[in-house]
């Protein structure tokens, strides 16, 4: 007799989380419309507006129109003074036109974002796995290299920003290397000591078999790493999607960066500006990207260290 699975209902409890999450901040964002503000507490009448708790209604408008490009019905100027504001706040529609005159979508700015975050692990991944299992196999390489690694990857990755226009110029390169090195940077200590930790015993069995150079590093070393390996794998991802976003919004005319601060966080360094349905739009849009890049790393983990069950 076979055992139930326990997948069925943990996905049934991750869904409904999901969906208890969506109704608390429902019935939070559209408090305003049954409360008065003056009946508030002043720290959650602050809250509890929609220029900062915008309406689910909102984000789902606002998420339609950046993924249709703003296709919809013309509004006439009597509908757009009476119903397209809400206390106020302007409706997400607005802010939406500004960036589609400027060709932003929210799916062309995700295969963006997406695009670099795969290059900065494409080419971050394989130079910190290499420096890792350099300074892990090597005594003298790790008295050279560690303590020029532990400086270097003290300094943030999008403090190289500036130094890497002056270096090349305004280019995709000043978002790209970031990513690159902090996806490298992040990849060394997982695999120097996922190497350090492998059990002498392989190492001396595998050596008294002939092997040596790179059989041992290829098929003992390496593989026993690379539980550690792929752990930090997964950190990697996640610190390229940060510091790709990170470098978009300082520094881009395009990707998830551009569209979150176009959405609404400022337009003038003297006047801040926002739709908040837009921001919150694009940090679902990267939290279910994130998520989907994430289940599929561990997919990928899975089918490689089978041999652990």
């Amino acid at each position: 007799m076979s055992l139930p699975s326990r997948g069925r209902p943990r996905r049934i409890v991750a869904l409904a989380s999901f969906l208890s999450m969506l109704a608390v901040y429902t019935a939070l964002s559209n408090a305003y419309r049954r409360i008065g503000p003056s009946a508030l507490p002043e720290p959650l009448a602050g809250v509890l507006r929609p220029d900062v708790l915008p309406p689910t209604q909102d984000i789902a408008v606002a998420f339609f129109d950046l993924v249709t490009a703003g296709r919809k019905a013309p509004v006439t100027d009597g509908e757009e003074h009476a119903g397209h504001t809400h206390a106020g706040h302007a409706h997400a529609s607005d802010h939406v036109d500004l960036l589609l005159e400027q060709g932003v979508t929210l799916q062309t700015s995700l295969a963006i974002t997406i695009a670099r975050v795969l290059f900065g692990l494409a080419v971050g991944a394989p130079l910190g796995i290499l420096i890792g299992l350099l300074m892990g196999l090597s005594r003298r390489a790790d008295d050279y290299l560690h303590p020029i690694y532990v400086l270097l990857r003290s300094i943030p990755p999008l403090a190289l920003i500036t130094y890497i226009m002056l270096w090349l110029g305004h280019s995709e390169a000043h978002r790209l290397i970031p990513i690159v090195y902090a996806v490298a940077a992040t990849l060394v200590i997982p695999t120097y000591h996922g190497v350090r930790d492998v059990g002498s015993t392989y190492v001396v069995a595998a050596r008294a078999l002939g092997a040596g150079g790179r059989l041992l590093a290829g098929r003992v070393l390496l593989p026993a790493a690379s539980p550690s390996i792929f752990a930090g794998l997964r950190y990697a991802i996640a610190i390229a999607w940060m510091t790709a976003v990170g470098s978009e919004m300082l520094m881009s005319e395009n990707g998830m960066g551009n569209l979150i601060v176009g959405g609404g966080i400022w337009s003038s360094r003297l006047q801040t500006r926002g739709d908040p349905a837009v921001v919150i739009v694009g940090i679902i849009a990267l939290a279910a990207a994130g998520w989907a890049m994430d289940a599929a790393a561990r997919l990928l983990i899975a089918r490689f260290t089978v041999w652990q069950k």
